[in-house]
């Protein structure tokens, strides 16, 4: 989160490689900072990567990263992309029921 408010999305992915490689569990929340974190960098790529990631490992719904890795796309102009994870993302929402 302090990575994010402070446009540091590189300084970001590196704590989050430096814990997988400390073997530290990472969760949803740690995935959700770093989505969030890349949102903004010029890496809209990563963003979807680890949306990618966290969406098999953490299956429940959560808006907050799909919102984060959408706006990511935008920024970089990727706007089938972020239409296509979108309908991709409502559905898979649709067969957790």
């Amino acid at each position: 989160s302090a990575c994010e408010k402070g446009g540091q999305w590189g300084k970001a992915l590196g704590l989050l490689a430096d814990m997988a490689l400390a073997r530290v569990e990472l969760d949803a929340i740690t995935y959700i900072a770093a989505i969030s974190a890349c949102e903004h960098g010029p890496s809209w790529q990563t963003s979807v990567a680890l949306f990618s990631i966290m969406s098999v490992q953490f299956p429940e719904p959560s808006g907050i990263p799909l919102g984060s890795v959408i706006n990511a796309c935008r920024t970089g102009s990727a706007w089938v992309l972020a239409c296509n994870l979108l309908r991709k993302e409502l559905n898979r929402w649709r067969t957790l029921d």
